[in-house]
């Protein structure tokens, strides 16, 4: 073809004569941290200062789990060939990958599907084509409060009373058609008015304005009748909590939300490996440190590979579980995964998470069922972020009730 072609190592590159690279080194079979030469030379290429293209994914990421060896390549744009890489949908990797393309080079796509991929990129076109979803959801017109369901929320301190007040919110922005919101007692009257659409339920707390002496059997009564149930945000930790959460997991009759504290008294009261299956639907829904300590890793090892190991804790402990993050990971109980394609770095605000736990919770209540509830939670929740840092002139300045209003 009458290229101009150069030996690494033997002849001299002047990088400067050039324009641009096109990084094709490293495929997605490859494992490890690159070897010599291939080492010197993507050292070489980042420092010449020069726009690398990659092709399918930068030498040196894994395709698998987006983590990154040294060296590796800081691509300015990754072409993906035939089908997305999960190493490009996670970090590391997919902030080396930069702008992400995919171009069809002539692989059928039913070929995935015959292989038996259970990974999925969330956005509009996958809720259309794998379940019939057109967003932004329809309702029909002849429905009523009845029709679309009654969400429980049983969370807030007197220290954490916000958490429980963005869950209810958020709970009923999904569309919930009645939310309730068990509380301590003593909180009750400075939340009266706060949210008048939500019913409020003060709990027995003996004035503490905790829920150390609510009786769990007192949730499961509220629980009855009810079609989803969020606990946890702000809830605190008391005496006897883990035992208290299990009675309520065990005896609640409608699907459950599991977040912030209700995890950490899994946690410390065996994980789920020494609890029952419930009957029922379940969601967990923790960010990394919360999913630290469920397995017993630490959080470096939790973030090194997410997709395998929300895949591997959903299937063994027949939960639902969305790791929180940035590219949020949902995985069911058949196995099937979906990295969240909406969100943005504003998002990370106190909060956040408290109203994604409602959400999810008031989809469920409207039918979904609980893999659908929260790789849709998921994905709207990111779209209300994108929405509101939008409106910002700032996104860092974003707050978790920007993102409720933006739902």
């Amino acid at each position: 073809m009458g290229i101009a072609a150069s030996v690494y190592g033997k002849d001299c590159i002047r990088w400067e004569e050039y324009a641009g690279i096109v990084d094709a080194l490293l495929g997605t079979g490859t494992a490890g941290a690159p070897r010599e030469p291939y080492a010197s030379l993507i050292r070489e290429a980042n420092g010449s200062g020069l726009p690398v293209v990659a092709i399918d994914i930068p030498s040196g990421i894994d395709a698998d789990t987006g983590e990154t060896h040294d060296p590796c390549i800081h691509a300015d744009i990754t072409v993906a060939l035939a089908l997305l890489k999960r190493g490009l949908t996670q970090y590391p990797g997919a902030e080396r990958a930069g702008r992400v393309v995919v171009r069809l080079i002539g692989i059928p796509g039913e070929l995935a599907e015959k292989e038996g991929i259970r990974t999925f990129w969330t956005n509009e076109e996958l809720f259309l084509r794998r379940f019939g979803l057109t967003l932004p959801l329809t309702r029909k017109a002849d429905t009523h409060k009845g029709t679309y369901g009654h969400v429980l929320v049983a969370a807030g301190t007197r220290q954490y009373s916000g958490a429980g007040l963005l869950a209810s919110a958020a709970a009923l922005r999904s569309g919930a058609g009645l939310v309730s919101w068990a509380l301590p007692e003593r909180l009750l009257d400075p939340m009266i008015g706060r949210l008048p659409e939500a019913m409020l339920h003060g709990m027995p707390d003996g004035g503490r304005g905790d829920w150390a002496a609510v009786p769990a059997e007192a949730v499961l009564r509220l629980a009855a009748g009810k079609k989803a149930l969020a606990i946890g945000p702000g809830m605190g930790r008391f005496p006897g909590d883990g035992a208290w959460l299990r009675e309520i997991w065990t005896g609640a009759p409608c699907p459950l939300v599991a977040d912030a504290d209700a995890l950490n008294m899994i946690a410390e009261a065996g994980g789920l490996d020494a609890w029952p299956q419930r009957d029922g639907a379940a969601i967990l829904t923790p960010h990394p440190g919360e999913m630290a300590r469920l397995t017993g890793l630490d959080a470096r090892e939790v973030q090194r590979d997410r997709i395998g190991l929300a895949r591997r804790y959903a299937v063994q402990h027949g939960v639902t579980l969305v790791l929180k993050g940035a590219r949020t990971v949902t995985a069911t109980p058949a196995g099937d995964v979906y990295v969240n394609a909406s969100g943005n770095p504003g998002m990370a605000t106190g909060g956040a998470g408290d109203a994604l736990a409602g959400l999810i919770a008031g989809l469920l209540a409207q039918g979904y069922d609980a893999g659908l509830a929260a790789a849709l939670g998921v994905y709207l929740h990111g779209l209300a972020g994108d929405r509101a840092a939008a409106s910002r002139s700032f996104p860092g300045s974003l707050i978790a009730g920007d993102m409720i209003n933006c739902l």
